[in-house]
């Protein structure tokens, strides 16, 4: 990956409709050998898919928790079922493997607390004796809320 690649991948996370052309100009290339590039990133995985960001809000998912998990255990078996699960509940919009006192980190978007409260009584009961305990985190306010990764030199 080169500083044009870089340059691509930064214009890309901003706006990913932008069409080869405008991109071309912007890093000195032609339009061809623009799409060529960002078809090698895809091939690669580096671009790993395009997606349209949509507001939460806007569709009436208004209120994200942060949910901290615990699992009774961490045996490949119980961790792979929860992920499983948790691949499959639409209401989760990210879902992290961490260290420390808790196993998983959750980000739920839900309309209000009554469909979080049936998400989480929806998951305690298909998961039944797989999870040991949780903690809720209400966002009050988003600060900062972004897809786009950092690139620097070192991407190499």
């Amino acid at each position: 990956m080169d500083a044009i690649d870089r340059t691509l991948l930064e214009l890309l996370q901003d706006n990913a409709d932008r069409p080869a052309k405008a991109l071309a100009e912007h890093v000195g290339l032609s339009a061809s050998a623009v799409e060529r590039r960002i078809a090698r990133l895809k091939r690669d995985g580096i671009i790993e898919r395009t997606v349209a960001v949509v507001s939460p809000k806007a569709v009436g998912q208004a209120l994200t928790i942060l949910v901290e998990l615990e699992i009774q255990n961490e045996h490949r078996h119980s961790i792979e079922q929860f992920q499983r699960w948790i691949d499959k509940a639409p209401e989760v919009q990210s879902c992290f493997y961490v260290t420390g006192d808790m196993d998983f980190v959750l980000i739920v978007t839900v309309r209000d607390l009554d469909a979080y409260n049936a998400f989480i009584a929806r998951m305690m009961e298909d998961q039944q004796g797989l999870v040991r305990k949780y903690k809720s985190l209400i966002t009050l306010k988003t600060v900062k809320h972004g897809l786009t990764v950092f690139l620097d030199e070192g991407g190499d």
